[in-house]
């Protein structure tokens, strides 16, 4: 018996030592758990940390996050810029099925906004909170979730989120799954703020860029309807918006007119499109001149609902010219809250530049319009000078032949005053006649109606035809000369003896002492020829010469001013020479 009590007495320390030891290893393994997370918990962070935006963030959680935590369900709610509601991004399939993605919640719902809002912690049965939303919550129930572990994405002292995991089994989150997925949620809510930040920067500078690239284009183009759809165009694929319209009033703003369009329904509004000033958000923007931020049309009573849209979002600005409203820049998207006063902005600025682009367009417009009307009355002008000067010349021509046949009746010989008058009469005819000849002329070119008839031409008979019109003073002395090799070429020959006496009549005019004319034809080859008229008048100041050939065109001199002259001559020589090229 002593002998078992010995036995007894030695077995009892040894099973507690045992029992500790277990306690010992139970203890070492659950340590051995945590550090192992806490490793896994290091390298999600690094792959975090090197996505280069939210989506590839969330991407990341979705493939890693069941290393951290047991769930069936996990999801991310966001908040948006003005803070009132967060928009859930689901990360696991379960999480998928509930269609909760994309989904905008108060802030004021669920559990994921009382994380929020109160930047604490909740783990608990799914039906225990106080702010459960059937929307939800109970989306999450009928997919059979029973425990939940919501922890609060904040950076510094910024809450920018929450992130959920869900699980089917009742109390399934313990304060160490609370532990790490409150560090899990710091790496992701500052991967989320730099990513964010990076993201606004580069978005501020494509807003920029726009502005930059519209004005541009703006300012180079006139042609109203292109200008719009440029503008259009360019806001909508730069930001990928659900949809941007263009509305200008009509003349009498009663109605706003569809000018331009761009987005996913590209038939959806057609252009044309007429709307009533009063009706809808563009209506009020247009009534009261003021922009519109509507980031939940749903919310707003002056929202006009279409058949197959799916706007959550609308900004409407006014498009102004000189403080006076004339139209509507308007871009819808497919997100609520789409949109913040630093988009209002960019926008603003750049329908400051549609009104700036549609006012340069109708100037335009208008100028064109001037024109065709200018251009109209300067055809009439040019018809009715054209029948006027056809008209003048067979008068002209009867008063010359009868001035001719009087001069040389052997009657009229004798009587030098009725000669002189007669004289007169034939000088101041043929300047009519020339003067008649010269308009019609100019009437034919300016309406491309001038032909021209080309054959052999003989030069020396040419410029003898063209020196026997012309009147010459006792004066003047003539020198005219014409090279053998050039006897013939090929031209009109009525246009090319109008341009020889043309600049014959000029060295004569402007030689009003007299002096010597001189007239050579001379080979310029290799197939040109050169026809030179000098004179030793009064000459022409250097910096005046470019003017010589412009239509009505005179050089002004004290020498000039007692010459007449319609400054016709020399335009129509450039003509004749150019079109014998």
């Amino acid at each position: 018996m002593p002998s078992k009590k010995k036995s007894l007495g030695k077995k009892s320390p040894h099973k507690k030592t045992m029992t500790k030891g277990i306690e010992k290893k139970i203890l070492l393994r659950d340590n051995s758990s945590v550090m192992h997370r806490i490793e896994t918990l290091h390298q999600i962070a690094l792959q975090i940390d090197s996505a280069g935006s939210i989506d590839e963030i969330l991407d990341i959680i979705r493939r890693e996050a069941k290393w951290l935590v047991t769930f069936e369900v996990c999801l991310i709610g966001l908040l948006n810029r003005s803070l009132t509601h967060y928009v859930i991004h689901t990360l696991s399939p379960i999480a998928d099925a509930t269609e909760l993605g994309s989904k905008h919640f108060s802030v004021d719902e669920g559990t994921l906004g009382w994380v929020i809002r109160n930047n604490t912690s909740f783990m608990d049965e799914i039906k225990s909170h106080p702010t459960s939303s059937p929307m939800f919550e109970g989306r999450l129930e009928d997919m059979g979730i029973k425990s939940m572990l919501v922890v609060p994405l904040q950076k510094g002292n910024d809450v920018i989120g929450s992130i959920a995991f869900g699980s089917i089994t009742p109390k399934c989150y313990k304060e160490e799954d609370s532990t790490i997925a409150q560090c899990f949620g710091l790496y992701v809510a500052t991967a989320i703020k730099n990513t964010s930040i990076f993201e606004d920067a580069q978005k501020r500078l494509t807003q920029i860029e726009l502005i930059s690239e519209v004005s541009s284009r703006l300012t180079s183009l006139l042609q109203l309807g292109q200008l719009l759809d440029v503008a259009a165009t360019a806001i909508q694929k730069t930001f990928n918006y659900f949809d941007v319209t263009v509305f200008l009033l009509s003349d009498d703003k009663s109605e706003l007119i569809l000018e331009a369009h761009s987005g996913s329904f590209t038939d959806f509004l057609p252009k044309g499109y007429r709307q009533r000033s009063g009706e809808g958000i563009i209506g009020w923007v247009v009534q009261e001149g003021k922009k519109v931020i509507c980031n939940d049309v749903s919310l707003d009573p002056r929202y006009k609902a279409y058949e197959y849209h799916n706007t959550k979002s609308e900004i409407a600005l006014p498009i102004k010219i000189e403080r006076q409203v004339v139209g509507v820049l308007n871009v819808e998207d497919t997100k609520i809250h789409a949109f913040d006063e630093t988009d209002a902005v960019v926008l603003e600025t750049l329908a400051d530049q549609l009104g700036s682009g549609i006012k340069n367009a109708k100037l335009y417009e208008e100028t064109q319009q001037a024109n065709m009307k200018l251009t109209e009355l300067d055809n009439e002008k040019s018809e009715f000078l054209g029948i006027v000067s056809h008209d003048f010349r067979s008068p002209l021509s009867s008063i010359i032949l009868a001035s001719k046949s009087l001069l040389k009746n052997p009657a009229i010989q004798g009587v030098q005053r009725v000669k002189d008058y007669l004289l007169l009469i034939v000088n101041q005819a043929n300047r009519l006649n020339q003067l008649a000849e010269d308009t019609l002329s100019i009437t034919k070119i300016e309406s491309g109606k001038l032909s021209y008839y080309f054959k052999i031409v003989n030069v020396q008979r040419l410029i003898q035809d063209a020196l026997s019109s012309i009147r010459f003073s006792s004066r003047h002395q003539l020198d005219f000369k014409v090279d053998p090799k050039i006897l013939f070429i090929k031209g009109d020959q009525a246009k090319l003896r109008q341009l020889v006496q043309n600049l014959v009549s000029n060295a004569v005019k402007y030689s009003p002492e007299g002096g010597k004319v001189s007239i050579i034809a001379e080979d310029s080859p290799p197939d040109h020829i050169l026809v030179s008229v000098a004179d030793e008048g009064i000459g022409i100041p250097s910096e005046k010469i470019e003017k010589l050939f412009q239509k009505f065109s005179r050089i002004d001199t004290s020498e000039a001013r007692g010459i007449r002259g319609a400054g016709l001559g020399l335009w129509i020589c450039k003509e004749v020479v150019q079109a014998h090229g």
